[in-house]
């Protein structure tokens, strides 16, 4: 599976300057067309969830906002959603955070999701990263692969379990959209469990990011 990018705010913000600075040796019809697409792209952009990243293998077949009209608990939840009749896959929301209050740890991600999936899968993840070059040991990772989500579901809660090896540095998690239709994530939750819970990942690894996870709750 083709693990999600992070998206880089500078790079970014580089983008759209470098578009500004096009404009002024084009036409001013096609300076507008222009300026409306960036515009276009910088709204699309602000609709995810505070604390939380939008990407995709081909970002213009998916969106993502928070949702007043659906919910686990709270005022709103989160949405992810196809809108081609075709979508490449997949669309994918998620956070990146630094490992340090984890390491050594097992930990529970835990996520209410509804689904409306007309084809393909919805599917939580999560993905240890870190420093292991030099020994044996490897990251973990779950993408519920084994037991994905599928059709119309309700609200239900579903975890994924991982242990931290002692050089992880970083710890990435989301819910990916598969194919067409649409999903909603409410209360998130990422906790240290005990050994005895059961793992449900396999391994694997990668790299770090912030130190807490965000709005998990999506009411902010």
């Amino acid at each position: 599976m083709k693990q999600p990018s992070r998206i880089n705010a500078m790079t970014f913000l580089g983008t759209l300057l470098a578009i500004s600075n096009m404009l002024a040796f084009v036409t001013p019809a096609r300076a507008n067309e222009a300026a409306k697409d960036a515009a276009a792209d910088v709204a699309s952009k602000t609709k995810t969830p505070k604390g939380w990243m939008y990407c995709a293998e081909h970002e213009s077949d998916y969106e993502t906002f928070i949702d007043t009209s659906e919910k686990h608990s709270g005022k709103s939840c989160a949405t992810l959603r196809s809108i081609v009749k075709k979508p490449r896959p997949f669309g994918n929301l998620m956070q990146y955070i630094d490992a340090k209050n984890y390491v050594g740890k097992r930990v529970k991600l835990s996520a209410w999701v509804k689904s409306k999936i007309e084809s393909g899968t919805c599917q939580l993840w999560i993905r240890i990263d870190g420093e292991w070059e030099s020994d044996t040991k490897t990251g973990a990772f779950d993408n519920m692969d084994d037991r994905p989500i599928n059709g119309i579901t309700d609200w239900k809660k579903y975890d994924l379990v991982v242990q931290l090896p002692a050089k992880s540095t970083g710890i990435a998690f989301g819910m990916m959209l598969i194919g067409k239709g649409q999903v909603w994530v409410d209360d998130v939750s990422l906790e240290e469990v005990g050994k005895d819970v059961p793992l449900t990942g396999k391994y694997a690894h990668g790299t770090g990011y912030s130190a807490t996870p965000m709005n998990l709750n999506f009411e902010e």
